[in-house]
């Protein structure tokens, strides 16, 4: 059994600020730290408490700030974790045996407390970062980005969780440190902790796959504006590993044929974005090409997002490393840091199983063109296409939602062909689209009096328009009337503020009733013509 007064030198922790004696770290039985750069930091400290002192008396507590340091092998302090305790667990053992258990996070546990609903309007992604980073009170460290969006939507979200979705869409690093948040691009250079097999690095076990890699990663969406697909590519990586094997996972894959990974169900709004997730997503794919779980005896240095160089493991795994998580385990026999090589990913056991869903179900709608209106059933439907998937390949008929719509009854307003549409999917089967109304664009514009009206700070105009210029509007402002006009100007006013109906023609206007037809009037009747006036009747009585 190791020297415990010496092990113990070998660790420090503060609570709210004050260093614990001696007396208390002698009943250390574990501490352990886990470090993630894609999830909230983590401490827990079993102690040995058969007296229930610690338990009764403290120093530990809930909410208290906890710090824990280690020392390196030289001598040099380490900050672990700065936490706070969200967790006390004693557990009572038979023989009157009894330990105290803290656990607790780093502060980012404070940004996953609350879930709010809200809108970011003409920001980037850093922008968010920094201000989520201001409203929890702590420093940033935020690389710049430069996609700007219009709108973007925090959903009954937490705060973390929103930023760390934005993160994983363009590749960053999201995480909390000394309190400070950090949202960044993955390291590929830098400080180093260099280990060497045999002396402080214990072991190592990497695993060199090609199960995932491609040449290219395609990213398609669609451009509302341009109504046209948008496609961004990417075909290098700088997350995978600096080690001394001559080929990255593409280059291996290549010798299998080509390959590549196109991503169609992440919506983008320019070129550039198109263009970013490509890449996040090459070095995800990347990054999985090495993976590897290593230890090391006493290195409290060894941190998740920081570099390590390895040495001694032979002409194809010696190199750098970038640390994605970092297990310190304090126990008896000393401090073991068990540490991970992930690229972009977790490892959790409920991401993998994400990654292998047997069927590919599409939530939520998705633009797409209609390319055919004659169905052989005639049952409405329509055929469309996806640009931001395909530009050639079109879907199954999809039935068309309509209002009212029963047999022989219903408003059947068919979309036309080039229509943009918004489409969805039974129970979100591909093969069974369902069209539920078209959509305006930067290329086909709202009618000139919806777009009037839409101005107005409550839209008081209703207007239905056909493609060749036909159309009915419903007044509920001031005006107070309805109008029917055709495209060849043609025109019947039902006006309730001028207390008059009118019909113009710009041609003939013709009236025929095949029963009897009757003009009554409560006022005058004036007959005017610029030309003759001809009445002819059997019989022609006037009064």
């Amino acid at each position: 059994m190791a020297d415990r007064s010496r092990l113990v030198s070998q660790i420090q922790i503060k609570v709210d600020g004050n260093r614990i004696g001696k007396d208390t770290l002698t009943k250390l039985v574990e501490v352990v730290v886990d470090q993630n750069t894609h999830l909230p930091h983590m401490f827990s400290i079993r102690l040995a408490d058969p007296g229930l002192s610690l338990l009764d008396h403290g120093p530990f507590d809930l909410t208290k700030e906890v710090e824990i340091l280690a020392e390196t092998a030289d001598g040099k302090q380490v900050i672990l974790i700065k936490g706070e305790t969200t967790a006390l667990e004693p557990e009572f053992k038979e023989g009157m045996n009894a330990e105290l258990v803290l656990r607790g996070y780093d502060k980012t546990h404070r940004l996953h407390r609350e879930v709010r609903s809200r809108t970011f309007l003409n920001v980037k992604d850093s922008d968010v970062a920094s201000q989520i980073a201001q409203d929890a009170g702590v420093q940033e460290a935020v690389d710049a980005t430069t996609t700007v969006y219009d709108h973007l939507y925090q959903h009954n979200q937490s705060d973390l969780g929103f930023l760390t979705q934005r993160a994983w869409r363009i590749g960053y690093e999201c995480f909390l440190e000394d309190d400070k948040l950090y949202f960044r691009k993955p390291l590929t250079n830098g400080e180093t902790v260099t280990l060497t097999w045999g002396r402080d690095l214990l072991s190592f076990m990497p695993r060199m796959s090609l199960a995932e890699q491609v040449d290219e990663v395609i990213v398609k969406g669609w451009d509302v504006a341009k109504k046209e697909p948008i496609t961004g590519k990417s075909q290098t990586s700088s997350l995978y590993p600096n080690i001394e094997e001559s080929k990255n996972g593409a280059d291996w894959a290549r010798q299998f044929g080509s390959g590549k990974l196109v991503i169609v169900d992440q919506p983008v709004v320019s070129q550039e974005e198109a263009n970013t997730l490509a890449t996040a997503r090459f070095n995800e794919v990347c990054g999985a090409f090495v993976e590897a779980e290593g230890q090391a005896f006493r290195c409290p240095n060894i941190r998740a997002g920081r570099m390590v160089t390895l040495r001694g493991l032979g002409e194809r795994f010696s190199g750098t490393y970038l640390v994605t998580g970092a297990t310190h385990v304090f126990t008896s026999e000393g401090l073991v840091t068990r540490f991970s090589v992930r690229g972009a990913r977790t490892g959790l056991l409920v991401e993998q199983m994400l990654h292998r869903r047997p069927i590919t179900r599409w939530p939520g709608v998705v633009p797409a063109i209609v390319t055919n209106t004659k169905d052989p059933n005639s049952w409405g439907r329509v055929k469309v296409k996806f640009p931001w998937m395909s530009e050639e390949e079109e879907s199954d008929w999809a039935r068309v939602i309509g209002l009212g719509a029963g047999p022989n009854a219903g408003l059947c307003i068919l979309p036309e062909i080039d229509d943009e549409v918004m489409v969805s999917f039974v129970h979100g089967d591909f093969s069974r689209p369902v069209v539920l109304g078209g959509v305006w664009n930067g290329q086909h514009h709202l009618p000139d009096e919806a777009e009037a009206a839409g101005a107005e700070e409550t839209p008081l105009v209703r207007t239905w328009h056909s493609r060749t210029g036909h159309w009915i509007a419903i007044y509920d402002n001031a005006d107070n009337k309805i109008e029917i006009v055709t495209s060849g100007g043609h025109k019947i006013v039902l006006d309730d503020q001028g207390g008059q109906v009118l019909i113009e023609s710009e041609g003939d206007l013709l009236i025929k009733a095949k029963g009897d037809l009757t003009l009554e009037s409560g006022g005058d009747v004036e007959l005017k013509a610029d030309g003759q006036v001809a009445i002819t009747g059997v019989k022609i009585e006037l009064n």
